[in-house]
């Protein structure tokens, strides 16, 4: 199946909501069903762009390093 890219990003919003309400109810000294709604709306987009940024940065420290070993490669051989 596939997907649009912006349909891609309302459903994983959609699921991290309900990972984030489900997570915060039913904890260990869960809260009422009202504040982890309301605290969901927050931590789900969060997590989400903290996900996202890991991710960049993990990317642009690979493509860096790919460089530095090119570099490192041709300048011994020549």
């Amino acid at each position: 199946m596939n997907l649009s890219k912006p349909l891609k990003t309302a459903l994983a919003l959609l699921l991290m909501y309900a990972f984030c309400v489900l997570l915060f109810r039913f904890r260990r000294d869960g809260m009422d069903w009202g504040p982890a709604l309301l605290i969901g709306l927050v931590a789900a987009p969060l997590a989400l762009m903290l996900s996202w940024v890991s991710e960049r940065l993990n990317g642009k420290g690979q493509r860096a390093g790919l460089r530095w070993r090119e570099r490192r490669r041709s300048g011994s051989s020549g």
